[in-house]
């Protein structure tokens, strides 16, 4: 019985490090600048990795410190609550953790959190699909698949949105509960809420739509019974219990401010039918090998051959329920990815979504919907692969021996390689100016120029970078970026690109603004005469030519 135990273990064990090196392969040539760089994927600029790692940052300071100041991050000053205006990504913080005081190496923890989601994203689709009856080979195979997604590949650059295994897990959960009514799966199943919610709030609501679907078509009358109600019970409450007060937290922030998404910008992050035939550029067959480039849009072609599986994956035996749900999850998932693209007369179905379902009016991007068409279309896939070992097995005495090329074909029809990277620049700790500013007496409320010239994501790179190094000096900055924007920056933001203007002063000196921090080498001189002129230079950090100007 114990060498039983231990061929088992061994062979998780086994089954996991194949993940693991499949997620080093789909990030390279990440594995050979772990500490440097992060993965952009079809990100433009850093804006967005730098400040996913920020997040990360602060998650993680706070939790060491024991959550001082949680939602009160220090930028948008004087704005309360800021750190709630984007996702948050606390358990992802947790994960990273133990890493990160460990190392002291931002880049490499957050590399590590890539590496780690890519790997469960194929774990837990393998055991999914085993749960559901499919062989292991064919299991192993598709959990190759899902670690593949394009959406994926597109979206490296976005933490939160590599984050598939959450909604994977719950889903395993819940059609284990539904076989096996026991306490372990209900803990499992009420841990699914959590793991969801608290990697990426997108796919937690997401998943509000696709798990009661796939308990809808699981669920059978032999089912029905008051135990399994009370386990139910027990997994929501879990849920509830460990995933409520965070959200609420969170929404009780952003109720302050009143946030909504204009209808045009939802519009404008809605898939077109035709974003579903675009791939990457550096896709390696499309891109790299035929040299074909996609049109202008959202790349969110699945890939042919894994659409022919998952056709394939229709016929023969297997969970009849189980492949409807994927079937219906799919085209479901397509037409909501389309968003207020979507017109029927004069009707919009992505609004009644908005309406009448918590926290989708706050949604910007409706195409990332667009990743549960894939995470479907890739679990109806490898019942296609078990499909044809089983039809190939009466041919051929190994029946694999005719799915393992079909998959490399699918991967190599689905990679996009080599991922770009994009360098973390150093990030000072003990610089002239910072030193200046923790000498000071109170907390100073500050803003760092140049400011971000408009709304456009490169804009802001500078400033996810300052948002790094503000861990380390005190000033609370008027400087940010997020999800979400307070009411007066934009206005605020016209002004300083013309700074500095009376106006812009006086709306300075309305927010508290103590101190005006100049980046000298990233301004032009025109305008760094103005400011010398017109403002008193209280300090000046000859090695890094950053100036400190003073208000009063």
């Amino acid at each position: 019985m114990k060498k039983g135990r231990e061929r088992r273990l061994f062979s998780t064990l086994s089954l996991f490090l194949v993940f693991v090196a499949w997620s080093l392969i789909l990030t390279f040539p990440l594995i050979l600048h772990p500490f440097n760089t992060l993965p952009l994927g079809d990100e433009s600029v850093g804006t967005v990795p730098f400040f996913n790692l920020w997040t990360l940052q602060w998650n993680i300071d706070q939790l060491t410190n024991g959550y001082p100041n949680y939602w009160d991050a220090p930028i948008f000053a004087p704005n309360a609550g800021a750190f709630a205006f984007s996702e948050i990504q606390p358990l992802t913080a947790l994960l990273a953790a133990p890493i990160w005081l460990a190392t002291q190496s931002p880049a490499l923890v957050y590399n590590f959190v890539v590496i780690l989601f890519l790997t469960l994203n194929g774990w837990f689709a393998c055991w999914l699909l085993r749960s559901w009856g499919v062989t292991p080979l064919p299991a192993l195979l598709g959990g190759l698949l899902m670690q593949s997604l394009p959406f994926v590949a597109q979206e490296m650059g976005v933490l939160q949105l590599i984050a598939l295994f959450g909604f994977l897990w719950w889903l395993l959960f819940m059609g284990r509960l539904l076989t096996r009514t026991t306490w372990r799966n209900t803990l499992g199943f009420g841990l699914g809420g959590p793991v969801t919610f608290l990697t990426c709030g997108y796919y937690g609501l997401f998943s509000l739509i696709f798990l009661p679907l796939a308990l809808l078509f699981q669920i059978e009358k032999k089912y029905l019974t008051r135990r399994l109600a009370t386990h139910f019970a027990a997994g929501l409450l879990i849920t509830l219990v460990l995933t409520g007060p965070v959200l609420w937290g969170q929404y009780r922030q952003l109720q302050q401010y009143g946030f909504t998404r204009p209808e045009q910008t939802i519009e404008n992050n809605s898939a077109r039918l035709a974003d579903y035939l675009n791939f990457l550029d550096y896709n390696v067959w499309y891109g790299r090998t035929l040299g074909l480039a996609s049109k202008p849009g959202q790349r969110l072609f699945p890939g042919l051959v894994l659409i022919i599986l998952a056709g394939v994956g229709l016929a023969g035996r297997g969970p009849q329920r189980v492949k409807a749900y994927l079937v219906v999850a799919t085209i479901l998932a397509l037409l909501l990815s389309l968003g207020l693209r979507l017109r029927m007369g004069d009707l919009q179905p992505y609004q009644w979504v908005r309406a009448y379902l918590p926290g989708f009016e706050q949604l910007r991007s409706p195409f990332r919907l667009a990743a549960f068409v894939q995470i479907h279309l890739a679990l109806l896939a490898s019942f296609g692969l078990w499909n044809l070992e089983r039809w190939g097995s009466k041919w051929a005495e190994r029946g694999q021996l005719i799915i393992v090329p079909i998959t490399i074909a699918a991967l190599i029809e689905m990679v996009a390689l080599p991922l770009p990277l994009e360098p973390l620049p150093p990030l000072p700790t003990a610089a002239a100016w910072q030193n200046w500013l923790n000498q000071q007496d109170n907390q100073p409320e500050i803003v760092m120029l140049p400011f971000a010239a408009s709304p456009g994501v490169a804009d802001f790179e500078p400033t996810t970078i300052w948002m790094l190094e503000n861990r380390t000096f005190q000033g609370r900055m008027v400087n940010g970026y997020s999800g979400f924007f307070p009411p007066g920056h934009a206005p605020l933001r016209e002004e300083m690109s013309r700074f500095p203007t009376d106006a812009g002063l006086d709306m300075l000196r309305e927010l508290g603004v103590d101190y005006i921090v100049v980046h000298n080498l990233l301004l032009d001189r025109k305008s760094k005469e103005k400011i010398e002129n017109l403002l008193p230079l209280i300090y000046h950090d000859q090695r890094n030519n950053i100036s400190i100007y003073t208000l009063n």
